[in-house]
């Protein structure tokens, strides 16, 4: 087996990266949570450890505060979701929300926390994704692999008869009934079938011969791809855990032991366009800590030593992860599917309907795509 790869390392937009002064920083995919099945079983059969990080994903402290109590934003989220079960691929997830929700505060906090996870307008967002709610606000304990997520990526690579292609993008796929040529800029490699792990908003450029069916292209070129940044800061001082969400800003930053310095690490995320331009991530890293240390006041921030990740900034991502389901193709279902007996598509994008934007669905999809061709064969 040969695995292609257009980066110089594994791992996609999960990528670890251990700071100059000390400190294991997660640039892209960072929490395992509850149902992360496939991440733990996979993780155990490697021999790698997770372990906690000292925070629950869902509980953030509100500043200003204190905010809604959380009993009432897992009552709020669960009718949100409730209400959204009969929803169709053109109702407003605002609509939605102000419907089902008549505490304003709630409202308002639990639209931050959509937008937030999906990286992407709360406005733009249909009714469906109301259903994400009740998980955002529920207890679940938080973990990271230890020495960091991109381990497993590269403990999986390790086990390969034939080391990882890189700096290797693929430009073409041509393929007929019995066997599939991969083309790239130097290169051609015959196979009998191929599994297409990129990201969603790089896959629209891929030419494939025959070309993929209509419905199937428009579906793919249909799937927004989201937008968000993290920014992690060394500090002078070793903090507890803890989680604050700006009300204001509309992001939200943790601390967390797993850091490999003790908690001395301040991370942030920001997610969505207008979000991202508030903080002026284009210009760096400047606006957002001002903001950070606004925040929380209490860091002792070593600014200069700041580390910006925008993801729409990598020419092999060019954003966040998949942002479905979308009108042309609302279960995504038109998008995942096989378009010929030797080629599966695999990635987040393709983890539907619950895992998508997720390492566990990017691993999920594996498995399901290595399924698809071994049945096929």
């Amino acid at each position: 087996m040969t695995v292609l790869e257009a980066r110089e390392r594994v791992g996609g937009r999960v990528w670890s990266e251990e700071l100059p002064g000390g400190g294991l920083i997660e640039r892209g995919g960072e929490f395992i949570t509850g149902g992360y099945d496939a991440t733990e079983e996979t993780a155990a059969r490697l021999g790698i450890r997770l372990e906690g990080m000292g925070i629950n994903y869902p509980h953030r402290e509100l500043r200003p505060g204190p905010g809604p109590a959380a009993s009432d934003l897992l009552a709020g989220a669960e009718a949100a979701a409730a209400a959204s079960a009969s929803a169709g691929a053109r109702a407003r997830a605002s609509a939605f929300l102000s419907e089902a929700i008549s505490d304003a505060e709630v409202r308002d906090v639990l639209a931050t926390r959509l937008q937030s996870a999906l990286a992407h307008p709360f406005d733009a967002l249909d009714a469906r994704f109301l259903v994400h709610l009740p998980y955002l606000v529920a207890a679940a304990e938080t973990k990271r692999i230890a020495g960091g997520n991109q381990s497993l990526a590269e403990a999986l690579a390790a086990r390969l008869a034939e080391p990882v292609r890189f700096a290797a993008p693929v430009r073409e796929i041509r393929h007929d009934s019995r066997s599939v040529r991969i083309s790239g800029d130097d290169f051609n490699l015959d196979a009998d079938a191929c599994v297409v792990a990129i990201p969603i908003a790089l896959l629209t450029e891929l030419r494939f011969d025959p070309p993929l069916p209509e419905a199937q292209t428009k579906a793919i070129a249909a799937i927004p791809t989201s937008r968000a940044a993290k920014l992690a800061v060394p500090m002078r001082d070793a903090v507890e855990p803890q989680a604050l969400m700006s009300r204001s800003g509309r992001f939200w930053a943790w601390t967390t032991p797993c850091d490999g310095v003790g908690g001395r690490v301040a991370n942030a995320w920001a997610g969505a366009e207008p979000v991202l331009a508030d903080l002026g991530v284009d210009a760096g890293p400047g606006g957002w800590l001002a903001k950070l240390a606004e925040l929380w006041p209490e860091l002792d921030l070593e600014r200069g030593r700041a580390v910006l990740t925008d993801w729409r900034a990598d020419p092999w991502a060019r954003g966040a992860y998949s942002v479905l389901p979308d009108v042309e193709d609302p279960d995504g279902t038109a998008a995942a599917a096989s378009p010929a007996p030797g080629i599966a598509f695999a990635g987040e994008h393709t983890a539907v309907p619950e895992w998508t934007g997720t390492m566990e669905g990017a691993l999920r999809s594996g498995f399901r795509a290595a399924e698809e061709l071994l049945a096929a064969s």
